[in-house]
């Protein structure tokens, strides 16, 4: 039979190359990387770029106990990295600790001292630089350089002091209470105590003077002005935080609360007050202690001095102490008042 007769050789041949052919098309075909019209891969992305280091904390940061100790223990870090030898290290500090800036700002500065207690340096006044202040003290007697000086050789800690404050009224004899934070700082054979303070937030045991009280006003108010949506709340609010020993009363300083219209709507000391009209009310001279306080807060803000029983000195029921209140304006719920409190001056703040 003819179909089942084998093809010559040339016949063979050629089919064998038509196949071969037809495969390499179609190997072809299926291997884009081999077809010209086929695109190149995309190329890898880049490694995004290393985040910046964060940024040391700065004076201007410096906001409680725990922003100082941060502030300080990054000053001490720059300084340790920053500094070749203990002979650059005044030179060093005077330069970058000194000026206004990322290490200074206000009454946030840095200060240096010997382990004897002589100065080695101190951003704000250079005349203390080389004494020796090892019984330097408070108003209250506190050597808080000493106490200082204790906390660092333990590996650094805070200690609590009074200082005058620059930005407050009437604190020169008194003081306004203030933290520092110190920690160790060794440069070759150099060894130093590198320190920062701040001015704490005045509670009613700091008040001592004017500025005291004012700020301890202004903190009051803006502690309930969260808690004033109605007089209900504001009211429950200055029961459970104002009326007992601690932040916001201690002894003969508390805070009390009067309308616009001059009823008491809260006196930390004398509930059966609250409820009583005192727009009326005078000192043991006649003045017109309640309207004087009215006109205080109306104005913004401000000082009344009259005399009043002090429950601490003998034989003035009749004559009175004399005394300082500071009162601001307020708003409960939608009603205007006042909140204030006072202090008995002694004869320095008379």
């Amino acid at each position: 039979m003819r179909d089942l007769m084998p093809s010559s050789p040339s016949t063979r041949l050629v089919a064998a190359a038509f196949a071969v052919a037809v495969i390499g098309l179609a190997v072809a075909g299926c291997d884009d990387e081999a077809s010209p019209t086929a695109p190149a891969p995309a190329a890898p992305a880049p490694p995004p770029p290393p985040a910046p280091e964060p940024a040391p904390i700065q004076a201007g940061d410096v906001v409680d106990r725990e922003t100082l100790k941060t502030f300080v223990e990054a000053a001490a870090a720059e300084a340790a990295a920053q500094i070749a030898a203990a002979e650059d290290a005044y030179a060093f500090f005077d330069a970058n600790f000194r000026p206004e800036g990322p290490w200074r700002q206000g009454e946030i500065y840095l200060f240096a001292h010997h382990l004897d207690g002589i100065q080695f340096f101190h951003a704000v006044t250079p005349e203390t630089e080389g004494l020796d202040r090892s019984e330097l003290e408070d108003v209250n007697g506190v050597k808080f350089l000493q106490e200082i000086l204790a906390a660092v050789a333990s590996g650094g800690g805070y200690v609590e002091y009074r200082w005058p404050n620059p930005e407050v009224e009437g604190d020169e004899d008194t003081g306004s209470p203030k933290v520092s934070y110190a920690v160790p700082l060794t440069i070759g054979d150099l060894e130093l105590s590198l320190g920062a303070g701040i001015y704490l937030p005045v509670t009613a045991s700091h008040v001592l003077n004017r500025g005291n009280l004012q700020q301890f006003v202004e903190r009051a108010a803006e502690a309930l002005s969260g808690h004033a949506a109605d007089r209900e709340t504001a009211h429950a609010f200055l029961d459970a935080n104002f009326r007992a020993e601690g932040e916001w009363r201690h002894l003969d300083i508390y805070v009390f609360v009067i309308t616009m219209e001059g009823i008491n709507f809260f006196q930390a000391p004398n509930p059966d007050w609250e409820g009583t009209d005192v727009s009326d009310l005078e000192d043991l001279n006649g003045v017109r202690l309640g309207q004087k306080l009215l006109e205080a807060a109306r104005a913004g803000g401000g000082f009344v001095e009259y005399l009043w029983d002090n429950p601490e000195v003998e034989g003035d029921e009749e004559d009175g102490s004399p005394k300082l209140a500071y009162a601001v304006p307020i708003t409960v719920g939608e009603e205007p008042m006042l909140l204030g409190s006072g202090i008995y001056l002694d004869a320095s703040e008379q």
